[in-house]
């Protein structure tokens, strides 16, 4: 299982280093952007409330009621973190957004502990996990490599490809501690998961992909990419 999970665990840091060779070749243009964020918005979402949400309620709510509230104050502690970094990076007039990037790459540790905790109750809900995050990590890769003022291949891979290996350390501490783990400590956990795919979804993905233009075709994808989650997740139920 431990190795299992490192190896799908491989697939969404492939997406980020894919996302950052995009970014040397062209820069989406915005209605492309706007889609794929939709859509990644669609299948992550999709992630909690089919993987996650029922299954946690189902097994011990008062735990994943305690997740979902530890998960609502990290997520937003974790704004006000980065809000405050990029305040200071634009006071020093760093090129660089060393805000965002510090908390993608805690975002990311974040993902792979959830992950791991996917794996550790169950290999289908780990597959479907890593299906959403190595969708998330395309459109983030693509925004870490926006942001860099360097058109250099080996900064706009390498550094979402970095960020992305986290997940890889997140993953392999959430298998080791949470294997064999009580039901309600596993429904804390993943609750706390659920979260953190929400919050992407509603404060990320759509703020961002509506920022890029709000067209009929883009948020269409969303519903495009909740149906093919489901429908996985249906194949692989079956």
């Amino acid at each position: 299982m431990y190795l299992d999970a490192l190896l799908f665990t491989l697939i969404p840091v492939a997406a980020a280093a894919f996302s950052g060779l995009v970014v040397t070749i062209r820069t989406p243009g915005e209605q492309v952007t706007s889609a794929v964020q939709h859509l990644a918005a669609g299948v992550v979402f999709a992630a909690a409330a089919i993987e996650l949400v029922p299954g946690v309620l189902h097994s011990a709510p008062g735990p994943a009621i305690v997740g979902f509230a530890i998960g609502i104050a990290v997520m937003f502690a974790l704004r006000q973190f980065s809000d405050a970094a990029e305040r200071r990076s634009k006071r020093r007039g760093s090129p660089i957004a060393i805000g965002l990037i510090a908390t993608i790459g805690i975002d990311f540790l974040i993902d792979g502990v959830v992950l791991g905790a996917g794996f550790a109750s169950d290999r289908s809900t780990g597959i479907l996990l890593t299906i959403a995050i190595t969708l998330e990590y395309l459109f983030v890769g693509l925004s870490v490599s926006a942001t860099l003022p360097t058109r250099s291949p080996w900064a706009l891979i390498g550094l979402p490809t970095m960020l992305a290996l986290l997940t890889l350390v997140g993953t392999a501490i959430g298998v080791a501690t949470l294997t064999g783990a009580s039901k309600p400590v596993m429904a804390a956990v993943l609750g706390f998961g659920a979260v953190v795919f929400m919050y992407l979804v509603t404060e990320e993905l759509l703020v961002k992909a509506h920022e890029q233009g709000d067209t009929a075709f883009g948020s269409a994808t969303f519903f495009v990419g909740f149906l093919c989650y489901l429908l996985i997740e249906q194949a692989m139920a079956s």
